[in-house]
C-alpha cells in the first residue's frame, strides 16, 4: 500500500516550497517505506510513498504517461484483464503493475474507467490535456482520502490528516458536528473530519477539479449503495453455490502479489472461512497470525491455533498483558483525529506482529455488515417483533418508564440486562437502533456538553443523521434500513478506518475479500431472514461453508475482537487520569461540563459503572464508554 499527497496552488501560482511538500509526503512514510517520489508541474505537486507489492522493480510513483500523471494508493485486482483489453486497443505497457493500467485506462475511457475497477483504491489523476485533477475513492472507503482548501486558497489532498496538518495555512477550527459524532458513536462519520476545513472524499465518489478554478468543488457518486439494496434473493440452496463461487474468486484475486500473502486469524467464522479458502488456492502453508490476552474473557487465541492446525497453517500468536498501557499514546498519533474503537490497540499489535512475516494480510472485515453478524442486529430483530405485538401507546408510556427505573449494571446477569431493550422498544425503530450502538446515551452527553456547545450544535445529532439515512431507503424493510446505515457510517468510519491506520502504521497491507464489490452487490439483495435469526446471524456463511469450516468454529458463540480497556484504565491513578483528561486543550474549548466528566471518571474507578472505550480528542483523552447493559 502507499501514501499519497497532492498540493495545488491557487490562481495558477507556481510551486516553490519543495521542502514543505516533501515533509508532507514523508509524514506518510509508514504507509510506504520502500520508496518515495515527487512530481511538480507548474501549480500541481504530487507526492508518493510506496509499499512495493506488485512489480516491485518498476512501479515507482508518481507515474506519468503522455499527458496523464497519477499517484495511487491501493490495489486493482482485475488489472491483468484491463491491461489485456488496453493492449488489444493498441496501448503499450512498460511495467506489469496496476498503476500503469490506471494511466492508460484513463486515457482511453476517462472517468468511465472507475466503474471497471475491482479493488480498493484512492488516487489522484492529473490530466494535463484538460488541465484538470481527479480525486477517486473506492466503493466502500477501504482506502482513505482527505481534502481541504487552505486559508490561502490552495487545494490539499492526502491519505492521512497528519500530512495536511503540516501545511501552515490549514484552518484547524474544530467541527462541532464531528465532535457530536465522536462522543455519541465513537468515530466521525464521513465526509466530515474533526476540522471544518477538511473533508473525507466519500466512499464511492470522485471529484473533478478545474486547476484554474476551485470555486465549484463537489463530489460526484460513481457507485450508489442504495441502488443495490433489495430483498429479492431468498433461495438458500442457490445462494450457497453462488456465495462459494463469489468468495472463492474474491480470495483468489486478493492473493495476487509478488510478495507472500498471509491472513489475520481470530478463530471466528469470518477469518476461518478466509483462511480455509486461501488454503484451497495454494500448495504452500498459509501464514496466519492472531493475538491473545492473558485474561481469558478477551482471549480467542485457543481457537485461532486450533483452526491454524486444521488447515496446516504457518501460525504465529502474539500475547498481550491486560496491564500493558504502553501503546495508548501511540494510538493517538496514528489516528490523527478522535477515534474510540477499543480494538484499535490489539489491531495495531496484530499488524505489528504480522508485518514481521508478510507484507500483505487478508481479513474477514465486512462480513458482519453484509450478512447481519452483530448482536445488535439480533436485538433489533427481537425488538421489531415485539413492536408488532405491543401497542404503540404501551411502548411509548409504560416501557419508557420501566427503562428509566430499571437497574443499570454490568454485574446483573446478562439474561436480566433489559434496560437497553426497554429503551429501544419505547423509541422509534431507528432511534432504538441508534441507542443500542451508540457508545454514549444521549442523556449522558447532555451531562458533559456545556450549554455553549449545545447551542453550537444547532440541533444536529448523530441520531438525526441516522434518521435521514433511513429515510433515503424508507421503502425498504427495517433491517435493510439498518444495513444501509451500517454501510454508510460504521463500516467506513470505524471498522475500515481502524484497520487501515493500524496496519499501515506498520507498513502492512490488509485486503478484505468480503468487500469485493461484486460480492457485496450480490449480498445486498439477500432477504434478511436468510442470514438473521433471534439467536444467530450470518446463517448463510455457516450453511455455505459447513464443509470447509470446522464445526467447533461454526457452533461457538461470537466473541468479537476487543481489548480489556476498562481494566487498563483502572491501572492509572484517578488523579493522573484526570490531569490528562482535563488538559488545557480541553478546558480551552469551553465545550464540556467539567463536573460531568469528573463524575464519569470517578464512577469508573469506583467500579460503579464501566466506561470502557479509550477516547481520543486531539491532545486530550477520555474514558467514556458505558458497559453494555443489554
Amino acid at each position: 500500500m502507499c501514501g499519497i499527497v497532492c498540493w495545488v496552488r491557487a490562481n495558477g501560482q507556481v510551486h516553490t516550497d519543495d521542502a514543505l511538500f516533501k515533509k508532507m509526503t514523508r509524514s506518510l512514510e509508514h504507509r510506504g517505506p520502500d520508496g518515495e517520489g515527487f512530481y511538480v508541474n507548474k501549480s500541481v505537486a504530487l507526492g508518493h510513498t510506496r509499499l512495493a507489492i506488485v512489480d516491485i522493480d518498476n512501479g515507482q510513483q508518481p507515474m506519468s504517461r503522455d499527458t496523464t500523471v497519477v499517484t495511487f494508493n491501493g490495489e486493482i485486482y482485475n488489472f491483468p484483464e484491463l491491461k489485456q483489453e488496453l493492449e488489444t486497443i493498441g496501448f503499450v505497457f512498460e511495467t506489469h503493475c496496476d498503476t500503469e493500467v490506471l494511466l492508460h485506462g484513463w486515457a482511453q475511457w476517462g472517468s468511465d474507467l472507475i466503474n471497471k475497477l475491482r479493488g480498493m483504491f484512492a488516487f489522484v489523476i492529473l490530466d494535463k490535456l484538460q488541465n484538470k485533477l481527479y480525486l477517486v475513492r473506492d466503493r466502500f472507503g477501504i482506502k482513505p482520502l482527505y481534502w481541504a482548501l487552505a486559508d490561502d486558497g490552495d487545494l490539499l489532498v492526502a491519505s492521512e490528516l497528519k500530512a495536511l496538518k503540516l501545511h501552515p495555512k490549514l484552518n484547524t477550527d474544530l467541527c462541532e458536528q464531528a465532535i457530536e459524532d465522536f462522543f455519541s458513536l465513537g468515530y466521525i462519520v464521513e465526509p466530515k473530519s474533526i476540522y471544518k476545513s477538511v473533508k473525507k472524499l466519500a466512499a464511492g465518489h470522485y471529484m473533478e477539479v478545474d486547476i484554474d478554478d476551485f470555486s465549484s468543488l463537489s463530489e460526484q457518486p460513481y457507485w450508489v449503495l442504495k441502488d443495490h439494496l433489495n430483498s429479492d434473493y431468498e433461495d438458500v440452496e442457490s445462494l450457497k453455490h453462488e456465495f462459494q463461487q463469489l468468495l472463492s474468486e474474491s480470495v483468489r484475486l486478493r492473493m495476487m502479489a509478488d510478495v507472500q500473502v498471509g491472513a489475520f486469524l481470530s478463530g471466528g467464522v469470518d477469518s476461518t472461512v478466509i483462511v480455509g479458502s486461501m488454503s484451497q488456492h495454494t500448495t504452500q502453508a498459509v501464514k496466519t497470525s492472531s493475538i491473545g490476552f492473558d485474561l481469558s474473557a478477551y482471549d480467542e487465541s485457543y481457537y485461532a491455533k486450533k483452526v491454524a492446525s486444521h488447515f496446516q497453517c504457518d501460525h504465529v500468536n502474539t500475547s498481550v498483558s491486560v496491564n500493558d498501557l504502553s501503546l495508548v499514546d501511540k494510538i493517538v498519533d496514528i489516528y490523527d483525529e478522535p477515534f474510540a474503537d477499543n480494538s484499535a490497540i490489539p489491531t495495531y499489535i496484530l499488524s505489528q506482529a504480522t508485518n514481521k512475516y508478510v507484507k500483505v494480510a487478508l481479513s474477514g472485515d465486512g462480513a458482519d455488515e453484509l450478512f447481519f453478524g452483530y448482536r445488535n442486529h439480533q436485538m433489533f430483530l427481537f425488538e421489531e417483533r415485539l413492536r408488532k405485538i405491543i401497542p404503540s401507546f404501551m411502548r411509548n408510556s409504560l416501557l419508557s418508564g420501566v427503562a428509566k427505573f430499571y437497574p443499570e449494571s454490568r454485574f446483573i446477569p446478562k439474561l436480566l440486562r433489559a434496560k437497553t431493550t426497554f429503551e429501544g422498544l419505547s423509541n422509534d425503530k431507528i432511534d432504538g437502533y441508534h441507542n443500542a450502538i451508540s457508545i454514549s446515551a444521549q442523556k449522558t452527553l447532555q451531562t458533559i456538553y456545556s450549554d455553549k456547545f449545545k447551542r453550537m450544535l444547532n440541533k444536529y445529532s448523530s441520531l438525526g443523521l441516522f434518521r435521514s439515512l433511513a429515510k433515503e431507503v424508507g421503502e425498504q424493510e427495517s433491517l435493510k434500513q439498518v444495513q444501509y446505515i451500517d454501510f454508510k457510517t460504521y463500516l467506513p468510519g470505524s471498522i475500515l478506518t481502524k484497520v487501515d491506520r493500524a496496519s499501515m502504521a506498520n507498513s502492512l497491507e490488509v485486503r478484505v475479500p468480503f468487500l469485493d464489490h461484486k460480492l457485496v452487490e450480490w449480498g445486498l439483495r439477500i432477504k434478511p431472514k436468510v442470514n438473521l435469526g433471534l439467536r444467530t446471524g450470518k446463517k448463510l456463511i455457516a450453511k455455505s461453508f459447513a464443509k470447509l469450516v470446522p464445526s467447533y468454529i461454526l457452533n461457538r458463540k461470537k466473541m468479537g475482537f476487543t481489548s480489556p480497556l476498562d481494566e487498563w484504565f483502572r491501572q492509572i491513578p484517578l488523579e493522573t487520569l484526570e490531569s490528562r483528561v482535563l488538559s488545557q486543550n480541553l478546558l480551552s474549548t469551553d465545550y464540556f461540563d467539567i463536573q460531568g466528566i469528573h463524575n464519569i471518571l470517578l464512577e469508573h474507578h469506583q467500579r460503579k459503572k464501566s466506561w470502557i472505550n479509550y477516547m481520543v480528542f486531539g491532545d486530550f483523552r477520555i474514558v467514556f464508554k458505558q458497559a453494555e447493559d443489554g
